[in-house]
């Protein structure tokens, strides 16, 4: 019983190794180099204070409608 037990295991773990780099072909790339990925709410704040540009960089928004991704890139 064990053995099946640490057999399913096993299998388990496989496949999830095994999906982890089809996960990561879909994460989003950054729009060009220099930018870092931040939270929606940091993107927010600096909509509501109207910062989205400024002189050292911009945040930006990518993606589509339910799938966005929010970067802050340096000039």
């Amino acid at each position: 019983m064990a053995f099946i037990e640490n057999g399913a295991c096993a299998a388990a773990i496989g496949l999830a190794l095994a999906a982890g780099p089809a996960l990561a072909a879909g994460a989003a790339q950054p729009p060009h180099e220099g930018c870092i990925a931040i939270t929606k709410h940091e993107y927010n704040s600096a909509k509501r204070e109207k910062l989205l540009r400024n002189r050292y960089g911009a945040y930006v928004r990518t993606g589509r409608i339910l799938r966005r991704f929010y970067w802050y890139c340096h000039e």
